[in-house]
């Protein structure tokens, strides 16, 4: 991705041509761009030169900062505010991550960046959104709090402790969230040309997927007791641990499996005689002397059985089931190898990784990674001059630090590298050898 500026991104993808300008670190709105990068879309990624992305240093942004180049500017400059606005010009879709009201404080309301950009899709994504209480609105947020705060977290773990959802749930839902919000804004400017701004808020993005939770409290006023790994509704439904202590999902619910998998565990099957399990057609509730007596079934037959047999038992009876697989569970399976979910492509700092590949799969204009995760300000120079600026201009706003960049050596340094992660060199130096001996490298 060097020498990449915003006049010579790489076209494939569905979408390729979109231009997305992200501002904000961590997981939430930088990932979303990400994402859409992945697909085709050019994304920059604007920091501020006093406060980089929190991941940078780790492996969270190797993995989620792709495709996407790295321009260093300060807004609270009026040079810095200047670079934004015409990156801005630029854009087709803005994604911001910070607190509620962030922008409004700077003077950057909607309105503004309209004027600038009328066709402008602007994706605020926030802790707690936008409007509503101004306690909350200013609140920073982590992904635990999107968890606490959206009652998700209440849902899960055991009668005596809520569960935190591993890793970053709300986070990478809300990142989910920002992509279609922001296609959606997106299709709706096509057809108008008019801009259009949303409001995400990440513990909504929780919120929204909490199930038949919320309907069944205001209809029933039913509370949810927090049950472990067993379904809190419905019966034969859970995680079950086997003779050898492995774990296993089985879901024997549904006509077919219910009439298949009873007599499996040593019930009747529904119809044979017994009056409970007469009138049952796809399962039943788990909170219920007959959904008991279903539970007490099943636990007795994986208790003796492994989770491999069970497993076997259950695949060729069709009746759907999962053991809980590892890491290195999922790198052995012959499907995800198949389907291609881990892959390797070259890191700036790390030299040759391997992690979690594009997915999805477009049948005529696939995904693709193009580059690593950048440097800090690493495409300073290229974006700065398609814009408009001068070789000397550049060379000032760096000078005055209204602009900053590290090249790979600084890098290792700033982040400890060497110290956070012992292995870190070998891939560093590769590429550092590699460069000085092209000479080709510039920031």
């Amino acid at each position: 991705m060097e020498g990449t500026g915003l006049n010579n991104f790489p076209q494939f993808g569905v979408l390729a041509g979109v231009k997305i300008l992200v501002c904000g670190g961590a997981i939430a709105g930088p990932f979303g761009a990400t994402l859409l990068g992945e697909i085709g879309a050019e994304v920059v990624h604007l920091e501020s030169p006093k406060n980089p992305d929190s991941t940078r240093g780790h492996y969270g942004y190797s993995q989620n900062h792709r495709n996407q180049i790295s321009m260093v500017a300060d807004m609270k400059t009026p040079e810095g505010l200047e670079i934004f606005k015409k990156l801005i010009k630029w854009t087709d879709i803005f994604i911001e991550s910070s607190k509620g009201g962030t922008y409004e404080k700077m003077g950057l309301t909607d309105e503004v960046l309209w004027e600038v950009n009328p066709s402008l899709v602007i994706v605020h994504v926030s802790g707690f959104g936008q409007t509503g209480v101004p306690e909350y609105i200013s609140r920073a947020s982590y992904d635990a709090v999107g968890q606490a705060f959206s009652g998700y977290m209440s849902f899960n773990g055991t009668p005596k402790e809520a569960l935190k959802i591993s890793p970053y749930l709300s986070d990478y839902v809300t990142a989910l969230n920002t992509c279609w919000t922001a296609l959606a804004a997106y299709v709706h400017v096509l057809r108008t040309g008019r801009g259009e701004a949303v409001d995400v808020a990440q513990y909504e993005s929780l919120a929204r997927i909490l199930d038949t939770r919320p309907i069944e409290y205001f209809t029933d006023g039913k509370e949810f007791p927090r049950t472990g790994n067993k379904d809190s509704q419905a019966a034969l439904f859970s995680f079950y641990t086997c003779k050898d202590g492995g774990t296993i999902f089985i879901g024997m619910n549904g006509y077919g499996p219910v009439h298949r998998g009873y007599p499996l565990i040593g019930l009747p099957k529904p119809g044979d005689g017994d009056p409970e399990i007469d009138q049952i057609i796809s399962g039943w509730m788990a909170d219920t002397d007959l959904g008991r007596r279903l539970e007490a079934a099943m636990e007795k037959f994986v208790s003796e059985h492994t989770v491999d047999e069970v497993e076997k038992i259950m695949l060729e009876n069709q009746i759907p089931c999962q053991k809980v697989y590892s890491l290195e569970d999922c790198v052995r399976d012959p499907h995800w190898k198949a389907r291609e979910i881990f892959t390797e492509w070259d890191d700036p700092m790390m030299g040759r990784v391997k992690g979690i590949g594009i997915v999805n799969k477009w049948k005529n204009n696939p995904g693709e990674i193009k580059w690593g995760a950048p440097l800090f300000g690493e495409n300073n120079k290229e974006v700065l001059r398609d814009l408009g600026y001068t070789e000397e201009e550049t060379e000032d706003l760096a000078r005055r630090g209204i602009t900053a960049c590290l090249d790979f050596e600084q890098t290792y340094e700033t982040y400890k590298l060497g110290e956070l992660f012992p292995h870190y060199r070998e891939g560093f130096t590769e590429h550092w050898k590699k460069e000085q001996e092209d000479e080709t490298y510039e920031i």
